[in-house]
């Protein structure tokens, strides 16, 4: 089963019913959420490690993102210019999917625990 598939069908549970024009807009936000973690990943990352986790942070976001967007959380509105400005994105399905790809970014440094 190809990523996008699979983030979809574990997605699809936590987003709930969508309408076809909803669906199409998932779909493009899950491409984007997918681009978006692949560029954070470390070149050296062993993918039989990261797939998993990569794949669960991409559901989390994918989520999020189309809950922000369906519930037109809009924090800033000016008719003149046309200005919309979203609040960050600090869900707990967001805040979930950080520390679920920390371990395999580029940028980064994350605590991964010791055995023994």
């Amino acid at each position: 089963m190809n990523a996008h598939l699979q983030i979809m069908n574990l997605a699809m549970p936590l987003i709930g019913t969508l309408n076809q024009a909803q669906g199409a807009l998932f779909s493009a936000v899950i491409d984007a959420v997918q681009e978006e973690i692949t560029a954070q990943v470390r070149p050296d990352a062993d993918p039989t490690q990261c797939d998993d986790s990569l794949v669960l942070a991409a559901v989390l976001l994918s989520v999020s993102a189309m809950r922000k967007l369906m519930d037109s959380d809009i924090s800033d509105f000016t008719a003149g210019t046309l200005k919309v400005g979203l609040r960050d994105d600090r869900s707990a399905y967001a805040q979930m999917a950080e520390r679920l790809i920390a371990p395999w970014r580029a940028d980064g440094f994350a605590f991964r625990g010791v055995s023994g």
